[in-house]
């Protein structure tokens, strides 16, 4: 399978059994056009990425660069929120960032620049004999048996996250 990745940042070293999962996101650069009365309109770019797995909105500072991977199927978590609503989740992201610094008695005028599927790259690997998984894009290390549990999980079911 054929997939965008964004690039990854960092990589555990000194690490046994290194593999990888990784997170569904949907980016998109967005330009704001607001009207303001009596003074000159005003134009913003935003750069949101929305998690396509728990509906949440990150702005960033632009877009980040991509890489193509093949993988296998099974490294590769499925999305639960579609297109429209990852669209729709943008926009406010935006507008709620943007009117915060414009005063206007309208909404702004939303332009997609780009939009792009990706992925962000969680690491899952061993170090002194514990389980950890490590995000690509901010290095932050946590133990895969204190998310999960030492004996899995006992929640089970589409209702469990």
């Amino acid at each position: 399978m054929r997939v965008t990745v964004m690039r990854p940042i960092f990589k555990p070293e000194n690490a046994s059994n290194i593999d990888f999962v990784l997170y569904p996101y949907h980016i998109f650069h967005l330009r704001l056009f607001y009207k303001r009365l009596g003074r000159s309109d005003r134009v913003f770019d935003y750069f949101a990425y929305v998690d396509l797995y728990r509906l949440g909105a990150e702005r960033g500072d632009g877009f980040i660069e991509l890489y193509e991977w093949d993988v296998e199927d099974r490294k590769v978590m499925e999305p639960l929120v579609d297109y429209e609503e990852a669209e729709k989740k943008a926009f406010e992201s935006a507008i709620t960032w943007g009117n915060s610094r414009v005063v206007s008695w309208w909404l702004p005028r939303i332009e997609i620049v780009r939009h792009e599927r990706a992925y962000k790259v969680f690491w899952l690997y061993e170090s002194d004999g514990e389980k950890l998984i490590m995000d690509s894009l901010d290095g932050k290390e946590y133990s895969l048996d204190a998310m999960v549990g030492k004996n899995g999980r006992k929640c089970k079911g589409p209702w469990c996250r």
